[in-house]
C-alpha cells in the first residue's frame, strides 16, 4: 500500500527530511494498529522495518495571474472597477 502525505516544511520546530517523516509515520501507524489489535506484534515490526525509497514530491505548479489576484484584498464595489460607458460617436452624414 502506498500513502502520500503532504506536510508543510515549516510545521516542524526543527527541519526534517522526507525519510525521517516517512519513518515516524510508519512507526506511529504500526503502534496505533498494534494497540487496536489490527496487526500482530510481528506485523507491526514488519511495518516499522519496511522502508521503501522515498521519492521527492513534484513541485507545485506556478501560480497563475488569476490566483494572485484572488490573494489581493477584497475592497470596493464591482462597479468601481468597471469601464465607464461612453456614448457612441455620431455617424457623419454624407451628401448623396
Amino acid at each position: 500500500m502506498r500513502v502520500i502525505v503532504e506536510v508543510r516544511e515549516d510545521a516542524f520546530r526543527t527541519p526534517k527530511t522526507a525519510q525521517q517523516i516517512a519513518e515516524e509515520i510508519r512507526q506511529g501507524a504500526a503502534m496505533l494498529w498494534l494497540a487496536r489489535g489490527d496487526v500482530t506484534p510481528e506485523g507491526a515490526r514488519e511495518v516499522m522495518n519496511s522502508a521503501p525509497p522515498v521519492e521527492a514530491a513534484p513541485a507545485p505548479p506556478e501560480p497563475m495571474l488569476y490566483d494572485l489576484l484572488l490573494l489581493g484584498p477584497n475592497v470596493g464595489e464591482d462597479a468601481d472597477f468597471e469601464r465607464p460607458r461612453h456614448p457612441g460617436r455620431e455617424l457623419p452624414e454624407w451628401d448623396t
